[in-house]
Order: C-alpha cells, then structure tokens, then sequence
C-alpha cells in the first residue's frame, strides 16, 4: 500500500511523535563516517545503537574490480557492511529513549511500501555517486536495507544531508523526534518521497520577497499558504524554514535568523498565538520585527493572527488579518496582494 493510502497511520505516527517531541529528551542522531584510514578513540553515550546506513565502495577499475568487490561481500559481516568500502557512514542514536526511539522509526519506516523504500535507497545513492563520481569510472554504492536504516536514510534525505566526504561524527541539529515528527507532517501534507531543502543560493545572499515567522503548532496552516505561495513566487523569494533546512543546521543560526528577518525580507508575514508568545525562537525573530516598527518600517510588517493572547510589543490598534475568519488560500492571497504593493 503506498503513502497516499496511508493517512490515518501517518497521523498516529505524528501523534506519538509528538508526545515525545514536547518532553526534549536528552537523546540525539547524528552520522559517524569512517574511511579505511579511519582511526578514532570516541566514547558514546550510553544507552546508543548505531547502524550502517549506506557504503561508497569506491570506482570500478584496474585497481578496484569486480571481482574485489564480490570476494569482500561474501567475507563481510553485512551488519557493519560490505569490507573494503572506501567511505562507510553509520547513524547513531544515543540518549536515555533511545530504545524508545528505535521501536518508533522502524513503526515509521513500514509506511514505505516496498517500492517506496527501493526509492529511498536509489535516492540515497545517487546523491553518493554525483558527490563520488570522476565521469569516468563507474562507482558502486550500496544502502541497508534494514528497517530502521530506511527512515534513517530518509530523514537525512528529506534535510538534503544525505551526502558528505568528511569522516567523523555530525550531530544533526534537531533531535530524531522532533525530525522524525516534521518529515510526518510534511509526508501527510504531501507523500511524496522528496527533499524538503528547496534552495537554490546560499541564505546570506538572498533579498526574500516574504519571509513567514510562525510557532511549530501552527505549521499545518502556514505551510498550505507558504505552498501557495512558492507557486506564484519566483525561486528564492520566500523563507519558510524548511526550504532551507540544511543550510539552518549550524552553529549561531539565531543572527543568522534575525539578519534574515531585519535586514533581507521586503514583508514580514508574522502568525500570532499563545504559542508564539511563548516560543524562544519566534521571541528571536520577532525581536527584529520589533526594531523594524521601531525604525517606521510598517509596511513591512503583516500580522495574521489565531487567538487574542497578548504579545509584547502589540497593540489593540494594530491591524491583522484574522485566521478563524480567513482559510490558508484567502490569506496567502493577501500576502501577495502586499508583495505587489511593496514592488
């Protein structure tokens, strides 16, 4: 049964995720890439599971045959994956939930129906070949096909992170439930095996026509106008955070963020709850927008509102669009109708 079939699952699964996302467990996923030549004296934390995840063996020629590569998959342990691979990467789990974790993910990974999971994995190796490849030689790579390495790949897919050529550890910047909880969400709203990371430039060279500022709880919603949107803007011209994922995952995101916001955006569109009054990241960004009225830049700032919960910095006298009154489509329509204004 494909993904399109798979809907009340999908939202089982988003429900249980979602419990464990709101406790922050101490957990985290991160990727250990090793070469022949790695050595490396690393203590993980414990409870931990690791798993190999995918193997670039290296290029098919005089030095490198065939046959090698037969020879090393019948002697190999196919847990820890094929010998003689030239770059192996593995995904560690490592917390107190990880065991809970685990159970969870492969739980997710069955909503790939065989052929869905055979996508994944050529997903996966395609990536590994272009970032491999000499346009000569032909290169082999393999991925596991265990469970729990599918959602693995997955996830690491969806952030376009699939690929690199450093060994040693990265930890992903997001912990597995809460990824594991937004690849859910956009699965549900689109299943469709795809990356989310949409950009095309690096962010610190961007002018974004519109830039959303919302809590986590009201993606659902802004998600169906940033869809609009992207369809009617041109490429670039919109932030919303998944579209750029991979280039979010590093260190000092908050400036980032905020120059983002005060300095590269023509509108605001900011989406107000009790939720947003209480998130530290949108406390950051609307930081900026607080400067920016500070500064009479009041056209730059568009405010759609869920709830009348206070939010420091506004007023009763400020006007907003209110989203109990007006569906996802009405209110990106909006959001354009202010693009053309600003232009």
């Amino acid at each position: 049964m494909s993904l399109r079939k798979k809907n009340n699952e999908i939202k089982r699964l988003i429900d249980a995720f979602n419990t464990e996302a709101k406790k922050f467990h101490d957990i985290t996923f991160s990727t250990y890439t090793i070469t022949q030549s790695t050595t490396s004296n690393v203590k993980f934390k414990s409870p931990n599971h690791a798993i190999n995840l995918w193997q670039y063996y290296g290029k098919i020629n005089e030095e490198h045959t065939q046959e090698d590569f037969i020879e090393n998959l019948k002697e190999s342990d196919h847990q820890w994956g094929i010998r003689g691979a030239k770059i192996s990467a593995f995904g560690l789990i490592e917390g107190d939930t990880c065991n809970l974790f685990l159970k969870m993910a492969r739980r997710a990974s069955h909503l790939f129906s065989k052929k869905e999971a055979e996508i994944i994995n050529s997903k996966v190796v395609n990536e590994i070949r272009e970032s491999e490849t000499d346009g000569i030689s032909k290169t082999i790579v393999s991925t596991n096909s265990n469970a729990l390495a599918i959602w693995l790949n997955y996830l690491l897919y969806y952030m376009s992170m699939t690929s690199h050529k450093k060994e040693g550890i990265r930890v992903i910047d997001i912990d597995p439930f809460a990824l594991s909880l937004l690849a859910l969400e956009q699965l549900l709203i689109e299943p469709t095996i795809k990356k989310i990371d949409k950009s095309l430039s690096k962010l610190e060279n961007i002018k974004f026509d519109v830039a959303l500022s919302f809590p986590g709880e009201k993606r659902d919603y802004v998600s169906e106008v940033a869809n609009i949107l992207r369809k009617n803007l041109d490429n670039d011209c919109l932030f919303y955070d998944f579209d750029y994922q991979s280039q979010l995952a590093r260190p000092n995101v908050d400036t980032l963020l905020q120059n983002i916001y005060r300095n590269h955006a023509k509108l605001i569109v900011v989406f107000l709850s009790k939720e947003y009054a209480q998130k530290e990241w949108c406390g950051l960004e609307w930081r900026a927008v607080r400067d920016i009225i500070k500064s009479k830049g009041d056209e730059q700032i568009m405010f759609v509102r869920f709830d009348n919960a206070p939010i420091e910095g506004l007023f009763s006298i400020d006007g907003y669009i209110d989203a109990n009154i007006f569906e996802s489509k009405q209110v990106a329509e909006f959001i354009l109708e202010r693009v053309k204004l600003l232009a």
